[in-house]
């Protein structure tokens, strides 16, 4: 892989779970001001952005398990991070939008 190829992944990664995250937010915000039908859109809208950050994400795993050296640098550490953080936004996002 080219270190442009897996600065793309990084940054695919990064854009798409930082999309997450901005809907899980706005979800809760939305919830707080009682509009549950959005609330839900976002959860779901922000649900397949997560979705899509794993999917990159598991192009690096394969391509590790694959016997190929995939480098730890500081961007793969902050996507990883971000996906990480929207993973447990999302799932506080159901949570408590669910006792509306």
């Amino acid at each position: 892989m080219s270190p442009e190829q897996y600065e793309e992944i990084c940054f695919q990664i990064i854009t798409f779970a930082g999309e997450a995250r901005s809907c899980f937010v706005e979800a809760l915000r939305h919830a707080k001001d009682a509009d549950k039908t959005k609330a839900r859109e976002l959860l779901e809208e922000g649900n397949q952005h997560l979705i899509e950050a794993e999917k990159v994400h598991m192009q690096l795993i394969q391509q590790e398990a694959a016997g190929e050296t995939v480098p730890l640098r500081m961007i793969l550490t902050h996507a990883e991070d971000l996906m990480m953080s929207a993973d447990t936004i999302h799932v506080l996002s159901e949570e408590l939008i669910s006792l509306l």
